[in-house]
């Protein structure tokens, strides 16, 4: 994608595209004086790019086109708010597919150059997006993204990641392999549980310092944030939210009786999500019962910000 100079050259404006296995983000930003972001749009759609590629290994065509023409869109409002900054990530779907040269060549022939992050770059993002703008940082906090292909759990301290493991637990992927049926037969939620928490009984974290700090989620945690509190928040957004672990326990089961329309009426609910959702309220269940956790805070921030983050501090650096 070019680059193109903004007629303020003082507050040079970034853009960061975050493509995932389930949605593709997008976020335009500037620094104000404190080191902080300042927002200038937000947008994500559900492309489903990671379909099928846990099971073939391969991106089918369908979502190759899904996920190119939201690349399109993106590509128009870069162009259109004159971006100076710019950088696109691909995480989990386009480290697997065996073709996923071909998805990104096509991509830059939209004008948007994808490049493949590994996992460690993923967590080391997420947590400084996660931490973006916070003032009142926990010393020490279990931060996990929920993701379409991948969930990474980082063990935080001082804003850096001390230990992380990124484990086979996307949404996509758990609901393609266990849970097929809407409402979701008992038998098929058990599975899929019991497939997270032997994922989880492998990361070796220090189990007695769980106990002590903050567990806090991004990526999909925060569309379950919004129909969980029937799309209702506290001081009326999710971000800072926190959450019960009873809300977890309760809705795994209610959700799993609920059919496709069923699920779409819920308030708060992102039309898009019904079949993935419950793959996410299992893992955050099982999060919250490894740490042995009453409850989790709520973050929007993520890859796109801790990458905003980046380019900015670096480029006034620079200046």
């Amino acid at each position: 994608m070019s680059e193109h100079s903004r007629s303020d050259a003082s507050a040079p404006l970034a853009a960061v595209v975050d493509l995932g296995t389930n949605a593709a983000r997008l976020a335009l930003a500037t620094i104000d004086n404190a080191g902080r972001l300042e927002s200038h749009g937000r947008w994500r759609e559900l492309i489903r790019l990671g379909e099928g590629v846990r099971e073939t290994g391969l991106l089918s065509e369908k979502a190759m086109a899904r996920g190119l023409a939201c690349l399109a869109r993106f590509a128009q409002i870069i162009e259109k708010h004159r971006v100076h900054l710019v950088d696109a990530l691909a995480t989990s779907a386009l480290r697997e597919a065996r073709n996923s040269d071909v998805f990104i060549a096509r991509a830059l022939q939209l004008g948007i150059a994808m490049r493949v992050i590994a996992p460690e770059e993923e967590a080391r993002l997420a947590l400084a997006g996660v931490f973006a703008g916070e003032e009142a940082r926990p010393e020490r906090a279990l931060v996990f993204d929920v993701g379409g292909g991948s969930l990474e759990v980082m063990l935080a301290e001082h804003d850096e990641v001390r230990e992380m493991a990124s484990l086979p637990a996307g949404v996509v992927y758990l609901t393609e392999r266990y849970l097929k049926n809407m409402p979701t037969p008992h038998e098929q939620v058990q599975v899929c549980s019991e497939a997270v928490e032997a994922m989880l009984a492998d990361v070796h974290f220090e189990e007695a310092e769980l106990t002590e700090i903050p567990f806090i989620g991004c990526g999909g945690v925060v569309a379950l944030a919004w129909f969980l509190t029937e799309g209702k928040p506290l001081g009326g957004g999710v971000n800072g939210v926190s959450l019960p672990a009873s809300f977890f326990e309760e809705w795994v089961g209610r959700f799993a009786g609920l059919s496709y329309e069923e699920r779409s009426g819920l308030r708060g609910f992102e039309m898009g999500r019904e079949d993935v959702a419950l793959a996410g309220l299992i893992v955050v269940r099982a999060l919250l019962r490894w740490g042995r956790k009453k409850e989790l805070g709520v973050s929007t921030g993520g890859v796109r910000e801790g990458r905003l983050l980046e380019l900015l501090k670096s480029s006034a650096q620079n200046r």
